[in-house]
């Protein structure tokens, strides 16, 4: 299928005729009806009657009632043949979906659904269909290749891992009776055809009658992230949809190309703004302290170690993986010196794996980190037992955030008096229920909410997504941060949104070390994120998840074209 240009070619230039099988044939017929059906419907002004939706939906079981901002979307969503919902958590896109499904299956255009997703948005799409359809659907969650699937069944939920594992049942899934296919949290497959989530579901997407991608952060790290998205939605027609310079990945967030991806995706998507959710205030916080001596002195030895050894026209691979374990080196210094001689945890998002710090046992640096330990305490540590003491005491909970495992289990000793929550990549994410002694993600969150533990030590990759803690907690803390857009504003959300008491402030604070890579990363974070509020033609994004200009900052730091040159230009230091 991406190679029909080809085909065209060898026709025009070689008078070949080519004869293709009636698969094929019929999947080519399918994509020029899709497309000939988006030209027509974005030509088209939306002149949907919302009473009459209103009624179509009842007469097609669904028993929830839309919010105007959801009927508005929905809509605009059923005129598109496929359809992209990048409204932002909390924003009820699971129900507006299942609105979807509800009219589709009820004009004949669809039979059943299957939604890939992460595991802990599993219940949400379980509580929410079985309240939102009459009747209740059958629903089965794929567990893996020994998952029974009933030929009965209504909705079938899988992960992204599944999803590629066991492929080939799913797509006979799809494509034996007319499926609506849902990606949640669809920017997972951002990499596209490079990531094995992104292969497994661009290739699927032939299959299905209809699709459907829901995120709130639809393009964390600029414009070249929805190149997947639109290819997904409308394989082989993403260049007639998409301006040629969004596929230079490096001019991703500059202005001209922010601005014709924003013209040319706009009739595409909805979104529903955080401004339109009327959510209370958010405070943001930017802690910058300096480092202890010692902390000081390692940090400065690893500079000096890595400085001169890199340039900012390296682009090689190995020297990109090098470059990959070094920044990780520098954000534990930055944080908890004592990380450096451990590695990764096994169980740390893999992104995150690299090996110990390599030192000699007469190397200066090795005498630094053998006494960290007996003499200072990280400030970030000191600063977060402060935040966590002083909330207890009013009785209010705290969720703090690391990239780090080891970190959040550090961490969990120190605070051990607050009873803290712990979720990370080694609390199983258990399915069924069980029993509250069973140490899983359900368990701690429970605790959190429900039980005595005043703070919650939380990984953006397994608590970032999914996860709805606004009714319990108002303060998030970041004693560390990553380049990963995506994950530090999911990781907002699970805080900031809709059904938050009018008057709720609810707050942000992240920990700086002075000098470090932590500004590096905050300046990285903070266009990201202006550019994704440039393309969804969402201005109040960026008042909403960062804090405004700190007046200590260097005006005058010149602005990289990507993360790689952010870390460089710290390791050379300023000219």
């Amino acid at each position: 299928m991406a190679e029909l240009e080809a085909v065209r070619d060898v026709r025009r230039i070689f008078g070949t005729t080519i004869e293709l099988g009636p698969t094929l044939t019929s999947q080519i017929q399918e994509l020029i009806g899709d497309r000939k059906a988006r030209e027509a419907a974005v030509d088209q002004a939306s002149s949907v009657n919302v009473e009459e939706l209103e009624a179509e939906l009842k007469a097609a079981g669904f028993r929830r009632d839309l919010k105007p901002f959801q009927l508005k979307n929905l809509a605009r969503i059923m005129a598109l043949p496929h359809a992209a919902d990048f409204s932002v958590p909390g924003a009820g896109k699971t129900t507006v979906a299942l609105a979807n499904f509800a009219l589709n299956r009820a004009r004949g255009r669809v039979s059943r659904m299957l939604v890939v997703a992460p595991i802990a948005a599993f219940d949400a799409w379980k509580d929410d269909s079985k309240e939102c359809l009459d009747p209740a659907p059958a629903i089965v969650v794929h567990g893996g290749k020994d998952t029974v699937i009933p030929k009965g069944t209504d909705i079938l939920l899988t992960n992204y891992n599944r999803l590629s594992t066991d492929y080939d049942r799913i797509r006979e899934f799809v494509g034996s009776v007319p499926t609506q296919l849902v990606l949640d949290e669809a920017h997972r497959i951002k990499r596209g055809a490079r990531g094995v989530h992104g292969q497994a579901s661009l290739d699927l997407a032939y299959a299905a009658r209809r699709r459907d991608i829901l995120t709130g952060t639809p393009a964390p790290q600029g414009a070249y992230d929805l190149i997947a998205l639109l290819s997904f939605l409308y394989p082989a027609q993403d260049r007639q949809i998409l301006p040629p310079s969004v596929y230079d990945e490096r001019a991703g967030r500059e202005d001209a190309v922010l601005t014709a991806t924003s013209e040319a995706i706009g009739r595409y998507f909805v979104r529903t703004a955080k401004s339109g959710l009327d959510l209370p205030d958010t405070e943001h916080l930017i802690v910058r302290r300096p480092m202890g001596q010692i902390q000081q002195a390692i940090y400065d030895a690893l500079l000096g170690r890595y400085r001169g050894s890199f340039s900012l026209e390296t682009r090689g691979r190995h020297e990109m993986d090098r470059l990959g374990r070094i920044t990780m080196y520098l954000l534990e210094a930055a944080s908890n010196p004592m990380l450096l001689v451990a590695g990764s945890d096994k169980e740390d998002d893999p992104t995150f794996e690299h090996p110990p710090l390599p030192v000699r046992s007469d190397e200066p640096l090795m005498e630094l980190l053998s006494s960290y330990n007996r003499y200072e305490t990280p400030w970030k540590y000191a600063e977060v037992q402060r935040i966590v003491s002083e909330a207890a005491q009013r009785g209010e909970k705290v969720l703090v955030w690391s990239s780090f495992v080891r970190n959040l289990k550090a961490l969990q000793k120190l605070l051990a008096p607050y009873n803290p929550s712990v979720i990370h990549g080694g609390i199983p994410a258990i399915e069924e229920d069980v029993g509250d002694d069973v140490i899983c993600r359900k368990n701690e969150l429970a605790r959190f909410k429900f039980g005595s533990s005043s703070v919650l030590l939380a990984n953006p990759a397994a608590c970032g997504e999914g996860v709805s803690l606004h009714h319990w907690c108002h303060h998030a803390i970041y004693l560390d941060r990553s380049f990963n857009a995506g994950q530090f504003l999911q990781s907002q959300d699970r805080i900031h949104r809709l059904g938050l008491e009018p008057g709720t402030i609810t707050k942000f604070t992240s920990l700086v070390s002075e000098g470090t890579i932590d500004e590096s990363v905050n300046d990285r974070l903070r266009d990201k994120v202006t550019a994704l509020s440039r393309l969804m033609n969402d201005p109040g994004l960026v008042k909403v998840a960062l804090p405004e200009p700190d007046e200590n900052a260097d005006d005058s730091k010149p602005l990289f074209d990507d993360d790689v040159s952010a870390v460089m230009s710290h390791l050379l230091g300023p000219k």
